[in-house]
């Protein structure tokens, strides 16, 4: 019996093998960005146990940050050829082994050293996470579910604030180090025994008594044996993986699509990590008050997040994206004002924040997942994570430059507004580049033009 695949998962009504696909990815999004957020609550307490300056020790930041930008660019081609439950699986125990391990270093090196392969593991996990959901999503859902499962990383943001600013005051730093990484490996060893292999992967690679069985979970109905499955992706395996993202037409929105993510992490890496050290040394603002802020503005990132693949496709990527990238510039901008004279405007700004430059790279991540075919879908994701993941490395690094260089912290806040105003250009010309992705279109139609 032949199975079209694409239909099975496309036509039928969500399975509970498909939410429970849904739920382990959204869990390590979550874990994911709880233990990435953790560095940037401790550091200040870190540096100070180091006897290190905050631009001495902003190489911390970049380390963990460089890994993940490392993992997402090679996890991606790894698990479009051994498959994106193994490197899921691989990538998640590694970050929760060394985030666990982070506070046993005992010197700025070995720190440095932990911070990059726990790096490795985080960014390598995401684009296999983020491929796995798209795989079981329906072709006309697919957008908006990525970007509800990517809701989970600000909220792993927000979980991470709120526990941080619970635990410096009254425990030991490291405890936020554990507080991420234990929960992580236990999800680690759920996905080992509850987490299927994407079908769409297993099809393209042939008939298999592992894509029978997971047929089967999706549509009982199906016989025992005798299955062979039909699925469009099939295609031959570049033997350059990354190359194959820059042909056929994609080199022009797989570099507007890395280069808008790139500027948008920046941000966001500006918000949630390094806006402890700055509104610390620049307002004198205690680390559990920006913690709480930091909280504030995930907590409302995950809502921007979760709607922004349902705004692109209904609103197109000019309104639904360049414009919350362009008034994220003001807020940031606003930020750098407001914190000096009021905590509750401060908290607005980022309450607002969270429905800006988080919902802009909520709705790159959705693109991505929907640009690419299956053969290559988890390498081009990656490729997009990982010029994220750049952006967020390059970050820190110009923020440590100018603190060396004697900038006002609050100065330095402004001048990053720089970032999500070309994450915006970016995407403008991603709107005319890539009309048949960008524009507003029918969930008939989405489903017609994306790629399996």
């Amino acid at each position: 019996m032949h199975v079209d695949v694409d239909r099975l998962l496309d036509e039928r009504p969500i399975s509970s093998l498909q939410i429970r696909v849904f739920v382990l990815c959204a869990l390590v999004a979550v874990l994911d960005a709880v233990d990435s957020v953790a560095i940037g609550f401790a550091a200040p307490l870190i540096a100070q146990e180091f006897g290190m300056s905050p631009a001495a020790f902003s190489p911390a930041f970049s380390a963990g940050l460089f890994g993940a930008a490392i993992g997402a660019i090679s996890a991606g081609p790894i698990s479009d050829r051994f498959g994106r439950k193994p490197t899921l699986v691989f990538t998640t125990i590694l970050f929760g082994v060394f985030t666990c391990l982070t506070p046993l270093a005992d010197s700025f090196s070995v720190l440095f050293f932990y911070r990059f392969i726990a790096g490795l593991g985080l960014g390598g996990a995401t684009p296999c996470f983020i491929t796995m959901a798209a795989e079981y999503a329906p072709a006309k859902k697919r957008a908006m579910l990525v970007s509800l499962l990517w809701a989970g990383y600000p909220l792993g943001n927000s979980v991470g604030g709120f526990v941080a600013s619970y635990l410096i005051p009254n425990f030991h730093w490291s405890m936020v180090f554990y507080a991420g990484g234990v929960p992580t490996l236990i999800i680690a060893l759920l996905l080992i025994f509850f987490m299927p292999e994407s079908l769409r992967f297993l099809a393209a690679r042939g008939t298999s008594p592992q894509a029978a069985r997971v047929a089967r979970q999706l549509d009982p109905g199906l016989p025992e044996g005798g299955l062979e499955f039909v699925a469009r992706a099939k295609a031959p395996q570049a033997k350059v993986p990354l190359l194959d993202l820059f042909m056929s037409g994609r080199a022009g929105g797989s570099l507007l699509l890395g280069f808008a993510l790139f500027f948008g992490f920046a941000t966001t890496t500006v918000i949630v990590l390094q806006t402890p050290t700055l509104l610390r040394l620049g307002a004198d603002i205690p680390l559990a008050v920006s913690a709480s802020l930091v909280a504030s503005y995930s907590l409302v990132a995950t809502l921007g997040m979760a709607i922004a693949g349902m705004l692109v496709q209904k609103y197109g990527v000019v309104r639904a994206l360049v414009i919350p990238f362009v008034g994220g510039a003001i807020l940031v901008v606003g930020l750098s004002f407001f914190v000096t004279s009021s905590i509750p405007a401060a908290r607005g700004v980022m309450f607002m924040l969270g429905l800006t430059v988080s919902l802009g790279s909520s709705g790159i991540i959705a693109l991505a997942a929907t640009y690419y075919p299956t053969v290559m879908r988890s390498a081009g994701t990656g490729w997009v994570m990982a010029m994220g993941r750049f952006g967020q490395v390059c970050s820190p690094l110009i923020i440590g430059l100018m603190l060396a260089l004697a900038w006002h912290p609050l100065r330095v806040l402004a001048v990053m507004a720089v970032a999500p105003l070309l994450a915006g250009l970016c995407l403008l010309f991603a709107a005319n580049l890539m009309p048949g992705r960008v524009k507003p279109t029918s969930g008939a139609a989405v489903a017609a033009k994306e790629p399996a």
